[in-house]
């Protein structure tokens, strides 16, 4: 099954949002003075990566597969 381009436009919104999402969370953690806090920022950042890195993969397969 192909993707439309509305799909193709959320995937990459989503993409974004994520990029944006570690930007803002490792830099709270750089900026905090607190310990637990940056420990809860730099967690945040990770698993917003983990996002990144999951639905870019996924798009990578599907570009393999040709099926966009």
């Amino acid at each position: 099954m192909q993707m439309t381009e509305m799909e193709l436009l959320h995937i990459g919104e989503q993409l974004r949002s994520e990029a944006l999402a570690i930007a803002k969370y490792a830099t709270c953690a750089r900026q905090s003075t607190d310990p637990k806090l940056q420990q809860m920022y730099s967690y945040i950042a990770d698993r917003h990566r983990s996002h990144y890195e999951t639905i870019l993969r996924n798009v990578q397969n599907l570009a393999t597969q040709r099926q966009f």
